[in-house]
């Protein structure tokens, strides 16, 4: 049996319980590597949300989980758990060739089969994003002229205007896709996107 299948069963859990009735997260210590390909390394560790806690400064990720049923495996807590392509997508695209990463992310921070847990979480959420250091917003892997789309919302930042057809074009592909289509994305007011950086 090779380590990887070995590894796959023994995992019963990579996450140990979070106390109820407290302020505490789960966040992932995401492993450098130099190697782009090379598998993805991380540790969860237990947080509090209290206002003095400033020993760890994290980032929090918002994407969209993508397709449950096309996974890739990673590595938590020495133990295989598969992630869907497009968090492993974002995932590699944030682990630094020589530094650990601290990030909240809810597919992994959160036990997933723990009803009364995710309850208890999903209440933090605000807070979580609040209190985090930044926030990344992971829109997918680079296509359909996207880097055009961002460079023109840029340029439209600076200038007042993008008038390039293409890079119109370009910007309406990089809004139609999953990100934008999330529900408290759409029901977010002007007034509060500061706020949630």
């Amino acid at each position: 049996m090779d380590s990887v299948t070995q590894r796959k069963s023994e995992a019963k859990s990579i996450r140990s319980p979070l106390p109820l009735g407290n302020n505490s997260i789960r966040l992932l210590r995401l492993m450098p590597n130099r190697i782009g390909t090379a598998e993805i390394k991380c540790e969860l560790f237990h947080y509090s949300l209290e206002p003095d806690n400033s020993t760890h400064l994290y980032d929090a990720l918002s994407y969209v989980w993508g397709n449950p049923n096309e996974t890739v495996d990673i590595v938590v807590n020495e133990h295989v758990l598969g992630v869907t392509k497009n968090l492993h997508a974002a995932l590699v695209q944030l682990r630094d060739h020589s530094l650990e990463r601290i990030i909240w992310i809810d597919a992994l921070c959160i036990d997933q089969d723990n009803d009364e847990e995710k309850m208890q979480q999903i209440q933090f959420m605000a807070r979580i994003y609040a209190q985090a250091n930044r926030v990344i917003v992971w829109l997918g892997k680079a296509e359909d002229d996207s880097d055009r789309a961002l460079e023109a919302i840029s340029r439209a930042v600076e200038n007042g205007s993008a008038n390039d057809s293409n890079s119109q074009q370009a910007v309406v592909a990089l809004l139609q896709r999953s990100w934008f289509k999330r529900i408290w994305v759409r029901d977010q007011k002007p007034d509060n996107i500061g706020r949630n950086r």
